[in-house]
């Protein structure tokens, strides 16, 4: 009576230049069974790992087996690794079979279940495969390892970055350049201004189109990778540490590292934002008092009607009281002083333009200098490395190099953040700025309440004092003085306008 066979036909994606193709293994079986007399009642072809038996192929085979009892003698596959590559599970797996009545057998490694010394054989052909396995995890595992020494960022892109090849045809991380980058970024600078809590930040984000959770966002903040820098995780008696990677920071040091002593509760978290935020009360903080010089607060108080009325005072015990609709309407007044003509604003930036081309020029070519000498010490720092790992300087020796090495490439890399913002293109801010003082008056009534305070703390960084239905202030924003005031007195007064002295005590500290 003919045997009845199940082909089973095994192949992973990284097994499928090693001989063991589907075609290959389905042509050979097919073969094998016809030169033996066979009946072929199912083929099946499986495209996972060996390392376990959760697979979907090899469960159809079982509930088939069982369905159909009696049906199936034997299940035919080309060598022990194509069943598995566990040793553990293939005995488990080889039980059921042969409860089910159905022998398994490899037909390049046969086996004769009924002597008992084909226990040995079987235990060798299984442990191989295994023992493969664990070789290559092994060598992936350190291979890994020593990238991530070396400084190559290894698995998924940071978020803000995208995948790219070097001169060397090598993979690597670079910055994405656009608009995922620069909410990144965002995302620092107003953390560290200590304006929002770090979920309300996170809330603020994923509307402008930042789409992260709760914990990411916590983890984005956290990451060294966005300071050039790779981790390298704790390995037996070696600790975790952040090396310096082959990629490029998009957040400056110093940034990062003040946010992270917010996070820690080093220093406040963020303000008290009742205190400052809200919308009736956008002057709370830059009003003086006249009478003790300390900032007023501001808080409301609701009559017997229910009717709420809304007060800038002094909380050291002065007297000073001004109602907020008139101290907000008044200010709007002082606002206007600072519009500027559309014509003079364009000759203002023109000049400004001119200026910084200079300027940048002249940065740039410090850049590449920085960036060369980063180059420099990153290859001595490798080179280094290679001297320790030949034996031909102790790991003593080696570390004291490398500190000062690190201490070096930190300190380049300060000097280039802070010499590529300075000289960044400012054409887009230029632009704006003369936007903006072209019709300050209209940015200001449709902004929110922290447009308003940036509109304010930009012009009058020391805060201003309102008396007798009037505005003063110690200091002006000299560049808004120049610019503002300068094309002011230069129109004259247009007929029906208030002068500066009608409207604002200026006391321009030079």
């Amino acid at each position: 009576m003919k045997q009845k066979a199940i082909l089973y036909i095994r192949v992973s994606t990284d097994e499928q230049n090693d001989g063991y193709s589907p075609a290959d293994q389905k042509a050979r079986l097919i073969k094998y069974c016809e030169n033996s007399n066979i009946d072929i009642v199912g083929i099946y072809h499986e495209d996972e790992s060996g390392k376990n038996f959760n697979r979907p192929e090899w469960l159809n085979i079982l509930a088939f087996i069982k369905k159909n009892r009696g049906l199936v003698d034997v299940m035919l596959f080309i060598k022990w690794d194509r069943f598995s590559r566990n040793i553990a599970e293939a005995y488990i797996a080889i039980k059921k079979l042969r409860d089910y009545g159905v022998e398994p057998q490899a037909i390049e490694q046969p086996l004769n279940f009924e002597i008992p010394e084909s226990k040995i054989m079987l235990a060798v052909y299984l442990a191989a495969p295994e023992v493969d396995n664990d070789r290559r995890a092994l060598n992936i595992f350190h291979g890994v390892r020593r990238a991530k020494k070396e400084g190559r960022w290894i698995g998924s892109c940071l978020r803000g970055y995208k995948n790219a090849r070097n001169e060397n045809n090598r993979p690597i991380m670079i910055p994405e350049s656009g608009a995922t980058e620069s909410l990144i970024k965002e995302a620092f600078e107003l953390f560290a201004s200590e304006t929002y809590q770090i979920e309300e930040l996170r809330k603020l984000m994923n509307k402008r189109g930042l789409k992260i959770s709760r914990n990411g966002f916590w983890v984005m903040l956290r990451n060294k990778g966005y300071i050039g820098k790779v981790c390298v995780p704790a390995y037996k008696d070696e600790p975790l540490e952040w090396v310096q990677g082959d990629h490029k920071p998009i957040i400056d040091e110093s940034l990062f590292y003040n946010v992270q002593d917010i996070l820690e509760g080093r220093k406040k978290k963020t303000p008290a934002k009742n205190l400052t935020m809200r919308i009736e009360f956008p002057l709370r903080g830059f009003l003086i008092c006249p009478q003790c010089k300390s900032n007023l607060t501001a808080s409301a108080s609701t009559s017997r009607t229910g009717k709420k009325f809304f007060y800038y005072h002094c909380s050291k015990g002065c007297k000073e009281r001004q109602k907020a609709d008139l101290v907000n309407d008044t200010f709007m007044d002082v606002l206007r002083i600072f519009k500027i003509d559309s014509g003079a604003g364009q000759i203002y930036a023109l000049k400004l333009k001119e200026l910084l081309h200079g300027n940048n020029k002249k940065g740039k070519e410090q850049l590449i200098e920085i960036a060369k000498e980063i180059e420099k010490q990153t290859q001595r720092l490798k080179n280094a490395r290679a001297l320790m790992l030949d034996g031909e300087i102790s790991s003593g020796e080696y570390k004291e190099m490398r500190i000062d090495i690190e201490e070096t490439i930190n300190r380049l890399s300060l000097q280039e953040s802070q010499l590529r913002v300075s000289n960044e293109d400012f054409t887009k801010q230029i632009n704006f700025c003369t936007m903006l003082f072209t019709n300050i008056d209209k940015y200001y009534i449709s902004g929110d309440t922290e447009v308003k305070r940036k509109i304010i703390g930009s012009i009058f960084p020391e805060g201003l004092t309102f008396e007798n239905n009037k505005y003063r202030t110690t200091k002006i924003n000299e560049v808004v003085s120049l610019i503002c005031l300068s094309d002011r007195q230069l129109q004259g007064n247009k007929k029906g306008k208030r002068s500066i002295s009608e409207t604002l005590s200026l006391q321009v500290v030079s």
